[in-house]
């Protein structure tokens, strides 16, 4: 049975929490621990560059877990101008396809092989404060579909920012307040349901994966899960956090709350300022101060998964740069790619990429 779940990275002692890192619990995803075994040097070849991906004779895509869909976004350049970034609905050929940005501009559509009959998926505020993004959060399977977690970023008001770093003075590195908004999809791109919740602020960590079903031991595939904890009233004699549940089945959203006393220790802990790195602010800062940055060129193994996925229209130029200084070799590339063709990663290996 496929079961994925979504991990939070810790930012801090408090659980300053921001990116959110695909889990994919049938095949061990070794890259996620990648700072203890880095670089081409790793015995692991999740870990490798691109580029000794492409020389070793022996690498398969298709068995790495780096490369798994719905984990990391792929992309191509387009006239070495703007990145599109896309994800495949299924791992077959000519699959659906969900476009996540264009150049440095969000940008969400399902579309068909080559682009074609888009769908804009259009995500609407949910909060009536100062709305800062919205983005793909997650893509979780649900029994035979998928579901595109999207999440609205707003702007904390002066006076909720006070009331949070007086409940706990780490929570001064929690700019923005979420909604979410699930869309179920098949794998063949129709949108079958549109659920939205807000969450409660602040989230003190949070989560989504599949509901954990206490009397089987097992996951219940059927059932997303998102989970958080908020404070509750600490000015009491009992403080206590709130803890909150949503889960989601085909359509259907119920919420669940539950009140839970805090520890000595956490009682102790909340009073004390954490040193920690906010790694979302970070983010948002480079991306504000490069907003005109040259894209980075795409590889040969890039560009192989865009022609599997037929993800790019029949009418622009892309491809890593090796190639299309090769005129004869490009051209004969947009020319298969525009007719349809397919590979294994072995063929097109020897057809398209720099082996020397």
């Amino acid at each position: 049975m496929f079961r994925t779940s979504i991990a939070i990275v810790a930012l801090n002692s408090l659980s300053a929490f921001s990116h959110a890192e695909l889990e994919v619990q049938v095949q061990k995803v070794i890259y996620i621990q990648a700072e203890l075994d880095n670089g081409d040097g790793s015995i692991y070849p999740e870990n490798w560059s691109d580029e000794k991906k492409i020389l070793d004779q022996k690498y398969n895509p298709h068995q790495d877990s780096s490369q798994q869909y719905l984990s990391n976004s792929r992309h191509f350049v387009i006239n070495g101008q703007n990145t599109v970034h896309y994800y495949p609905l299924s791992e077959s050929a000519n699959p659906a396809l969900l476009y996540t940005k264009v150049g440095n501009k969000n940008y969400f559509a399902i579309a068909q092989s080559f682009g074609t009959a888009k769908q804009p998926i259009i995500i609407k505020p949910q909060l009536q404060h100062r709305l800062k993004d919205h983005q793909l959060f997650s893509i979780q399977p649900h029994d035979k579909n998928l579901i595109l977690i999207f999440r609205s970023r707003y702007f904390h008001t002066a006076d909720e920012m006070a009331r949070n770093i007086a409940l706990n003075p780490n929570f001064k590195s929690y700019f923005y307040r979420n909604s979410y908004e699930l869309i179920e999809v098949t794998p063949q791109g129709k949108i079958l349901h549109r659920t939205q919740f807000t969450a409660p602020s602040p989230e003190d960590g949070m989560g989504f994966g599949p509901k954990y079903d206490a009397a089987s031991g097992d996951y219940e595939d059927s059932k997303l899960e998102y989970s958080t904890k908020t404070p509750g009233v600490y000015q009491t004699l009992n403080p206590y956090d709130i803890e909150y549940r949503y889960v989601y089945s085909h359509g259907t959203l119920t919420k669940h709350t539950e009140k839970r006393l805090l520890t000595p220790s956490e009682r102790a802990a909340n009073k004390i300022e954490h040193d920690g790195i906010n790694a979302e602010k970070m983010e948002d800062e480079y991306l504000e101060a490069n907003p005109n940055e040259l894209p980075q060129a795409s590889s040969c193994l890039n560009d192989y998964w865009v022609f599997h996925d037929k993800a790019a229209a029949k009418n622009v130029h892309w491809g890593n740069p090796w190639l299309q200084k090769q005129p004869a070799l490009y051209a004969t590339f947009l020319s298969e790619y525009s007719n349809g063709k397919t590979y294994r990663w072995t063929d097109f290996r020897k057809q398209y990429c720099d082996l020397s």
